[in-house]
């Protein structure tokens, strides 16, 4: 999926989360891998985490809390993980944390292209 910003003049793509299907796994291919997210609720804690697999069932992050504005898996990356990094924001004024209201509405796993170190 994709939603072009017309104020900022570029497309910005962005992993599709459906909070009513919580928990679930699902598939989404990033650049030329495919990689398996589970999205779960931690009721008692008040927020969301992600796991993310390989296709090959290889567990590469667990648990990882889903934080708006923070690089998910930003801790603990190798050649393994994904080629664009994921950030859950909003383009909405005023939304400055993921909610179970908010998360796959206003707040999406935007996809940033990564840049070189």
């Amino acid at each position: 999926m994709s939603v072009t910003l017309i104020d900022m003049g570029h497309e910005v793509e962005y992993i599709d989360v459906n909070t009513s299907k919580v928990p679930y796994k699902f598939s989404v291919k990033l650049i030329d891998k495919t990689y398996t997210f589970t999205i779960k609720y931690n009721e008692q804690g008040g927020f969301f985490t992600a796991d993310l697999e390989t296709t090959q069932g290889e567990v590469l992050a667990y648990g990882d809390v889903i934080r708006y504005g923070r690089q998910l898996f930003g801790s603990i990356e190798d050649d393994r993980f994904p080629l664009p990094v994921i950030i859950p924001r909003a383009f909405t004024p005023g939304v400055e944390e993921v909610t179970f209201e908010n998360f796959g509405k206003e707040v999406k796993l935007y996809l940033f292209e990564r840049r070189a170190a």
